[in-house]
């Protein structure tokens, strides 16, 4: 396999991971929002009609979502890097070596 594909694959999964990554930040981040603006019942814990949930939960998922936006935008960075990286890699090339591909 030429290097500007195995470039392009990468490029191409990290970005896929990026994307991923992002609607789960986005996902956890509104859960945790959402959490945050529940009620109290009277032992201190968050209570939205049906479920009694521990109060402080919301902000563990506040930096778990914070993490994985990090993560997706460090993944599109690396993305957006090895696009850049087989572009340059394809046009290097020498067009003797792109008739024969």
């Amino acid at each position: 396999m030429k290097t500007t594909t195995k470039l392009n694959i990468l490029a191409t999964a990290s970005g896929v991971l990026s994307l991923l990554l992002g609607i789960a930040a986005a996902l956890v981040c509104a859960y945790a929002f959402t959490k945050a603006g529940m009620p109290y019942n009277e032992e201190g814990n968050y209570f939205d009609g049906v479920t009694v949930h521990h109060a402080g939960s919301e902000y563990v998922y506040g930096v778990l979502g914070l993490s994985f936006g990090v993560f997706a935008l460090v993944a599109g960075l690396g993305a957006y890097w090895l696009f850049k990286r087989a572009a340059v890699a394809w046009q290097g090339r020498k067009p003797a070596d792109a008739v024969g591909s």
